[in-house]
């Protein structure tokens, strides 16, 4: 199944509008409102409400029925107008009809204007300047409607507007006007004029907007659907022979027919006087209307309203000058049949085969013409369109469509608007659009993904050869470049760019060009994989040596993409292999002329290598002669077996070991060796080798042991001087006893044998120069017991005798003049000897008497 069919399909048994009717009557408006409300919407199943249409009497009190209405339709749109008969499957007078309607392919915009008999312009620029409605009737503006038109949406409008009182005239037909004017003729209008159940005789009329009922206003609803709908007018009059031209018209007022009075002629025309005429509603006298014929032979009425006195004809709605006017004649039969004629006509232009509400105006004029069968017009409908919901009102002037599509205002009409359930054709194309949009961006979507993830798994892979730290390339067939890794362009000093398309001999730093083509002409003919080995010569700088590494690769059908290769630049490889070679000859010439001795030998004692120090010290000629005849190191070379136990098992744990140990020499004597020797392991874990250095230090062992041996002797020299100290430490003890003991003798003898006699001697009869004496032996000999006296006799000191006589008398304050008289000497000599005392005793820079001086010092 196509995607127009399932559309069709779709189109054809689906619900996109659900509509509900209800009607009620009685005195309290309240409760009629709510009434009518609840019939209407006990038909809606599932949809939210798009729009309450609401048609009552004045006779009512009309905020209480909209009150009503709102307590069970909510804050749904809500619009509507009082009537002179109300029309809900059939006619009725004196009722409320309630019609609401709930899809999801209708939106509705409205717009209130108010006092239209004062300012009928203002009040349509009112009506229209509301945001949601003022898209739709801006002349400069065509964006909403190209939307509209994208989306396979269309738009028509339903216009109620104020119908003449007693005391005001209709402007429906100029609102109309404007209204076509401002939308370019792009909005089909269905509508009628508001009026009362006393029709044009009475004080007011009103239309319903929101909540409130407004008196001489107008109501505009756009609505805006994907549904199929339809809007005819008809009325069953036909023209009669008679006619006149509107020689002279003033607004409204036709005053002249033919050149002669209006009245006069229009009086002719009806076989009527003219007096007959005056003073009442000419259409309460049920006279003709007037028609004019349009291009398709349909003609729009004019109905006369009443004579003027300039002796002209008031009509319902202007007529253009000029104009041919024929009197209309109506027939019952067609009369009644122009409902069903007018709604089939509102089928066929709109192809709708699923109707799903009818909406009717008619004039209130007809009631008058048809009295008895004015039922029979609605009944009409009905019957052809069986459980469809049928809702309308009688007023007083109508707004439709003839067959050349152009909306007009009528009198005397009756204007059928049908709802379809079938979505219009051009709302299946842009739904089947939309799908096919859909079905395209998803592919779309579906490619750019394709197309970015390969532009990703593209940018993986360069970005994975590039982060290859190895040139790679691949080629075509013909060995041209298509691709590389940026270490090929460095590789080769060369952009990518500058290398795709090219072949190798196209590369200037290429080398073995011939190589290069011979190989891949291999790879090709045998497939597989080639190494080889090749060269580049950068710009600057050496060749280098590479290995390029070729294979081929194929194509998602399994042809042969080329060839793609790896290069890796052993230039570094070829340098170590000579640095190696320098190096093993290094070693080489190291290990066999080394001073030391090395060796490498199996886990088992063997020697692998041993160079000619080695040899020479295990006394032996060469080194073939050592390998050759040392099959077993612990017993062969070792002194002491179990050293070659205790170095294998520090290997085994820590994988080195050093020891200084005792070997055998071919001779058999023994030489000191300092060993050093490690475990070389190979990849897997396991032991290779043994490798080692020894030193031979046997003479230095020796020379260690006979200095350990003159040290032992030393030790014993000094332990024998130590005795000798201690002896002479014992002696010196002794003597300074024995001083201490003969000092305190020579004291004890000053005290208790010289001194006492001094005494008595100081009591015998003396001179006085005698009694000096004698005090000045007493007072030395008490200083020379004195430790005073000890410290400045001391060698330390130096002092001489006079100094040390005279420093006593100068500490027992003594003047110089007083020490000169006693000691018979010059005072001048006494200062002198002062000075040096002073010098002697450190005391010449500090402050002070001498005698001070020398008390603090003892």
């Amino acid at each position: 199944m196509t995607v127009k069919d399932q559309i069709d399909k779709t189109a054809k048994s689906s619900t996109n509008i659900e509509v509900g009717c209800g009607m009620a009557s009685g005195r309290n408006s309240y409760a009629v409102g709510r009434d009518a409300a609840s019939q209407a919407i006990s038909g809606i199943t599932s949809a939210s409400l798009t729009a309450v249409i609401l048609f009552a009497p004045v006779s009512y009190q009309l905020d209480e029925i909209l009150s009503g209405v709102r307590t069970v339709v909510g804050n749904a749109p809500l619009f509507g107008a009082s009537s002179a008969g109300e029309i809900c499957t059939g006619t009725s007078s004196g009722s409320v009809v309630v019609m609401v309607l709930a899809s999801p392919f209708l939106k509705v915009s409205v717009g209130l204007g108010h006092r239209v008999s004062d300012d009928w312009r203002k009040a349509v620029r009112e009506a229209v300047g509301q945001e949601q409605l003022s898209p739709f009737f801006s002349p400069q503006s065509d964006a909403l409607y190209n939307e509209l038109i994208k989306e396979g949406r269309s738009a028509f409008a339903i216009l109620l507007s104020p119908a003449s009182t007693r005391n005001t005239d209709s402007y429906s037909p100029e609102i109309l006007e404007e209204l076509k004017r401002l939308s370019r003729g792009r909005i089909p209008f269905f509508g009628g004029t508001a009026c009362d159940d006393r029709q044009t005789e009475g004080e007011s009329n009103y239309v319903f907007y929101g909540n409130q009922a407004h008196r001489d206003s107008m109501v505009l609803a756009v609505f805006e659907t994907s549904l199929k709908f339809g809007i005819a007018m008809g009325h069953g009059f036909h023209p009669t022979v008679k006619k006149a031209v509107a020689t002279r018209v003033r607004d409204r007022e036709v005053l002249e027919l033919d050149g002669k009075p209006a009245a006069e002629a229009f009086a002719a025309l009806h076989d009527l006087p003219r007096e007959s005429l005056e003073g009442k509603p000419l259409f309460e006298q049920l006279v003709k209307p007037f028609g004019i014929r349009n291009m398709l032979g349909q003609y729009t009425l004019f109905v006369p309203r009443c004579l003027t006195p300039e002796g002209g004809i008031l009509l319902a709605h202007p007529v253009p000058e000029g104009s041919t006017l024929f009197l209309m004649e109506s027939f019952e039969d067609e009369m009644v049949a122009a409902g069903k004629d007018t709604l089939l006509r509102a089928m066929s232009q709109s192809g709708i085969t699923r109707p799903a509400a009818i909406l009717v105006c008619s004039c209130f004029l007809r009631m008058h013409l048809l009295e008895g069968r004015i039922g029979r017009e609605i009944s009409a409908i009905t019957e052809i369109m069986p459980g469809v919901p049928v809702a309308g009102f009688y007023s007083a002037g109508e707004q439709g469509m003839n067959d050349d599509h152009v909306s007009r205002h009528n009198n005397e009409s009756i204007v059928v608007l049908i709802l379809g359930q079938e979505l219009s054709y051009a709302a299946q194309v842009a739904h089947e659009s939309r799908i096919l949009h859909s079905i395209l961006e998803a592919r779309i979507i579906e490619q750019q993904r394709l197309e970015r993830e390969l532009s990703e798994q593209v940018g993986f892979l360069q970005a994975l050869i590039d982060a290859i730290p190895n040139p790679v390339f691949y080629k075509d067939q013909n060995s041209r470049y298509l691709g590389c890794n940026k270490a090929f362009e460095k590789y080769l000093d060369i952009r990518r760019e500058e290398i795709l398309g090219k072949d190798v001999q196209d590369i200037k730093t290429a080398d073995l060009i011939d190589v290069h083509h011979k190989m891949d002409a291999e790879l090709i003919h045998e497939g597989g994989s080639v190494v080889y080995e090749s060269k580049n010569r950068p710009k600057d700088g050496p060749a280098h040596h590479d290995i390029i590494h070729k294979a081929l690769f194929y194509k998602a059908d399994g042809s042969l993409g080329g060839i793609v290769a790896i290069v890796t630049d052993i230039t570094d490889l070829k340098h170590a292999e000579e640095a190696l070679a320098e190096s093993e000859a290094m070693y080489r010439n190291l290990f066999e002329n080394a001073s030391i001795g090395m060796f490498q030998t199996t886990l088992e004692g063997k020697f692998l290598r041993i160079n000619k120090a080695y040899a020479a010290m295990l006394g032996y000629e060469s080194t073939e002669e050592v390998i050759s005849t040392i099959t077993d190191t612990a017993t062969q070379v070792h002194a002491e077996p179990r050293n070659r136990a205790e170095l294998l098992a520090a290997l085994e744990k820590q994988g080195w070991f050093y020891a200084e140990q005792p070997y055998l020499r071919k001779d058999g004597s023994i030489m000191i060796g300092k060993l050093a020797i490690r475990k070389v392991v190979k990849q897997d874990g396991a032991t290779a080798y043994l490798e080692g250095i020894v030193e031979d230090i046997t003479e230095r062992k020796r020379a260690e042991e006979a200095l350990l041996n003159r040290e032992r002797e030393l030790r014993i020299k000094a332990q024998n001087l130590m005795e000798v100290n201690t002896t002479m430490k014992v002696l010196l003890d002794t003597m300074e006893r024995d001083q201490e003991e003969l000092k305190e003798r020579f004291l004890t003898n000053i005290q208790n044998q010289v001194l006492p006699y001094l005494e008595k001697l100081k009591k015998s009869p003396l001179l006085e120069d005698q009694k000096g004496y004698v005090e000045m032996a007493e007072t030395h000999l008490l200083e020379i017991a004195s430790p005073f006296t000890q410290k400045l006799t001391s060698s330390f000191l130096n002092l001489t005798r006079k100094e040390i006589q005279i420093a006593c008398l100068v500490k027992e304050g003594k003047t110089s003049k007083e020490i000169a008289e006693l000691l018979n000497a010059k005072q001048r000599v006494i200062e002198f000897h002062r000075e040096n005392i002073r010098l002697k005793l450190g005391l010449k820079n500090k402050k002070g008497r001498l005698a001070m001086l020398l008390r603090s010092f003892s």
